[in-house]
């Protein structure tokens, strides 16, 4: 007897704590569905009922309580029995959940996904990093290609409305143009041409080009204009990207260019009728063929020796005493001795520089032929000197030394040229005269013929 009350003690109070420990490790697991759930709690009151069945069956042995015992045997039955069905029931489920082994497969499937993940992910920051690297070192040729140049690019959204830019003109900046439109910053005139080209790369899709001129910041600007429509992924247009290219220095060139060309054929046909008048002229007071053409030829070569100093200073001017250095250039070795050349250098105009060219030459040959530099020791003096008062440049040849000089009993081509065409062409006075003691012409032009002073 003594046994089984030992026995049943034991049972009674194992089945009281199992429950117990049950319920403890499911609330502290924390996590089961609805099936476990009621799994669990039919089990636990199961043996909770067995429990309590034989702890009637100990008390039975010293109280009479048979009903009691029935009935707590009655109970457990009937839950031992719904237990089973359930068991049943959720069996599939049951069976669904995975083993040790499955989640220890699991776990290591996990780890070594997620190691390859970690892979993959340090692969692509290595890309990412040189991807960015390869932007960043575009982006930096970009600007050094553009910094300085005359070429800005920039966006503009389907308003017209300026969305990036970079390089801008002179005067602009990104900060200055984000937001705006071209009307917002240029003449109505140019804005109006340039919004509708841009308008209809929006429509038509299609690049297109133009050049504009218009007034920026009080300086007359030329660009040239290439516009493309900005697209997105899905090739819908989202406004319009344009490079400009300032050429305005290349237009002024060119004006420049137009009205040097129109200059040049100006003077090429007056510089024409100079040379067939001294073809004229020449042929007129020679008697054979062989003379007019040593004077024909000298009278060109002055003539193309003026031109070389025009030429030298692309049609500017050219300086007056290189212009008597050069028609004096047979005698260069004499400069400083019998010769002396003084007065403050200036510039002279193209037409002083032809014309008084021709003079000093028909000068200097007459000096060589018949005056002070037919014999070694004669001299001349050339000197000029500008007179503010009168606003004229006055030049004065000097002979002495030479033979005894007599008024000539004709006039020859170079005295009348001197005398006439020179004086004329310049606008100004020339007086020739013929002393016994050398040759003396003063040569006074106005100051319009002088470009500047040295």
């Amino acid at each position: 007897m003594l046994l089984h009350a030992v026995a049943d003690g034991v049972i009674a109070a194992s089945f009281l704590i199992i429950p117990a420990a049950l319920v403890y490790i499911h609330k502290r697991r924390g996590e089961s569905n609805p099936g476990e759930t009621a799994l669990l709690t039919l089990f636990a009151l199961f043996i909770l009922a067995v429990g309590l069945a034989h702890f009637a069956s100990l008390l039975a042995l010293w109280v009479p309580a048979e009903g009691i015992e029935g009935l707590l045997k009655a109970a457990a039955a009937l839950l031992a029995l719904t237990t089973a069905i359930v068991i049943w029931k959720l069996a599939p489920q049951l069976l669904r959940l995975p083993s040790r082994d499955r989640l220890q497969a699991e776990v290591a499937a996990h780890l070594r996904t997620f190691d390859e993940l970690k892979g993959a992910r340090h692969q692509l920051e290595e890309r990412v990093e040189a991807r960015t690297k390869e932007l960043a070192e575009a982006k930096q040729r970009f600007e050094i290609a553009l910094r300085g140049s005359p070429i800005s690019v920039f966006s503009q959204d389907r308003d017209m409305r300026f969305t990036w830019s970079h390089n801008p003109p002179a005067g602009l900046s990104p900060e200055f143009l984000k937001g705006k439109t071209d009307a917002d910053i240029l003449p109505a005139e140019a804005a109006e041409m340039i919004l509708a080209a841009k308008r209809k790369v929006m429509e038509t899709g299609e690049a297109a080009e133009l050049e504009t001129k218009f007034e920026l910041f009080g300086r007359k600007r030329s660009f040239y204009l290439l516009i493309e429509a900005l697209r997105d992924d899905h090739d819908v247009v989202l406004g319009t990207t344009s490079v400009a290219v300032d050429i305005s220095e290349r237009k002024a060139n060119e004006d420049q260019l137009r009205l040097l060309l129109r200059e040049l054929t100006h003077r090429s046909k007056n510089l024409l009728a100079v040379i067939h008048a001294i073809a004229r002229q020449t042929a007129s007071r020679t008697r054979s063929v062989e003379d007019f053409l040593d004077r024909f030829s000298a009278r060109l070569v002055a003539i193309g020796c003026s031109h070389d100093l025009l030429i030298a200073d692309n049609w500017h001017g050219a300086s007056l005493r290189m212009l008597v250095e050069q028609q004096l250039g047979e005698h260069a070795e004499q400069f400083g001795e019998t010769i002396a050349i003084e007065g403050e250098d200036v510039m002279l105009k193209p037409e002083a520089v032809h014309n008084l060219g021709l003079a000093l030459h028909e000068l200097a040959t007459n000096a060589q032929k018949y005056g002070s530099l037919s014999i070694p020791c004669g001299q001349v003096r050339i000197q000029w000197q500008f007179c503010e008062e009168a606003s004229k440049l006055k030049l004065v040849w000097q002979e002495r030394g030479g033979p005894e000089v007599a008024p000539p009993q004709r006039s020859g081509f170079g005295r009348a040229m001197i005398e006439t065409v020179v004086g004329k062409a310049l606008e100004g006075d020339v007086s020739l005269s013929f002393p016994p003691k050398g040759v003396r012409c003063v040569i006074v032009i106005p100051s319009a013929q002088v470009t500047s002073r040295g």
